[in-house]
C-alpha cells in the first residue's frame, strides 16, 4: 500500500495502529485525526487512513463507532448547505449515505458539504479536511471552515477537478481564497447542466 515516513503500510498495519491509539485514549471508538496524530506525534497513521477512504470508511471496516460531535457537525453542516440553497431558489435533495456525494442541487448538481474547525500549529491557525479521494466524485464541494462555537467563518464552493487531493489544508493566505463564497458557480453549473439537456433534446 506504499510508504510513509518510512512505513510500509497494509491495512493490517493501519488495524493495529487504530487500536493502539484506542488502548493508549482508553476509548472505545473509531479516533479522530487530532487523536491519532497526538498519540503519534505526526499524521502518518491519519494521512493513510485518508488516503485509504477515510475515517468513516475504516471505522465501518472494523465496526466502529465514530465520535459523536465529528458525525453531528457533518450532517448538521449538510442541513445548514440545504437551507442556504434552498434559501437562493435551488431545488436540494440529501442524498443517502451510499452516494459518493451528499446534495443534488437542481436534480443535477452534485455538491459534497465538509465542515472542519481550526487547529493550531507553532501559532499558526489551519484547517484540515478529509477529501479521501483524489478524483472528485461531485461537481463542486462546499466547505465550511468553522470559528468560535461552529460558526461559519468562511465558506467556499470549489469545482471537484479543482481540487485534487485527499487532503485538503488550508490557513488564512490560501491558493483556495479564489473560491470564497463563489455561489455563482452553482448557477454556471446549473446553467451547463439545462444546456446539455437541450441538446440531448435536439432544441
Amino acid at each position: 500500500m506504499g510508504y510513509v515516513r518510512g512505513i510500509r503500510w497494509s491495512n493490517d498495519l493501519i488495524k493495529t495502529k487504530i487500536y493502539e491509539v484506542m488502548n493508549v485514549l482508553n476509548i472505545d471508538r473509531m479516533p479522530s485525526k487530532s487523536e491519532c496524530d497526538k498519540v503519534f506525534g505526526n499524521s502518518a497513521l491519519s494521512n493513510k487512513i485518508a488516503k485509504s477512504g477515510g475515517f468513516y470508511k475504516i471505522a465501518d471496516k472494523l465496526g466502529l463507532k465514530v465520535k459523536r460531535c465529528e458525525t453531528e457537525t457533518g450532517k448538521g453542516f449538510e442541513q445548514i448547505a440545504t437551507d442556504v440553497l434552498i434559501g437562493k431558489g435551488y431545488k436540494v435533495e440529501r442524498m443517502a449515505i451510499k452516494y459518493p456525494f451528499d446534495l443534488l442541487v437542481n436534480d443535477c448538481i452534485r455538491i459534497d458539504v465538509k465542515a472542519s474547525r481550526s487547529h493550531l500549529s507553532q501559532g499558526y491557525s489551519f484547517y484540515t479536511i478529509g477529501i479521501n479521494k483524489k478524483y472528485a466524485t461531485c461537481d463542486l464541494y462546499l466547505i465550511f471552515a468553522l470559528g468560535k462555537k461552529d460558526k461559519p467563518r468562511k465558506i467556499f464552493i470549489i469545482p471537484g477537478c479543482d481540487l485534487r487531493v485527499t487532503t485538503l489544508s488550508f490557513g488564512e493566505n490560501s491558493i483556495y481564497n479564489i473560491y470564497l463564497d463563489r455561489w455563482d458557480l452553482i448557477r454556471k453549473y446549473d446553467e451547463f447542466y439545462s444546456n446539455l439537456a437541450s441538446v440531448r433534446a435536439g432544441d
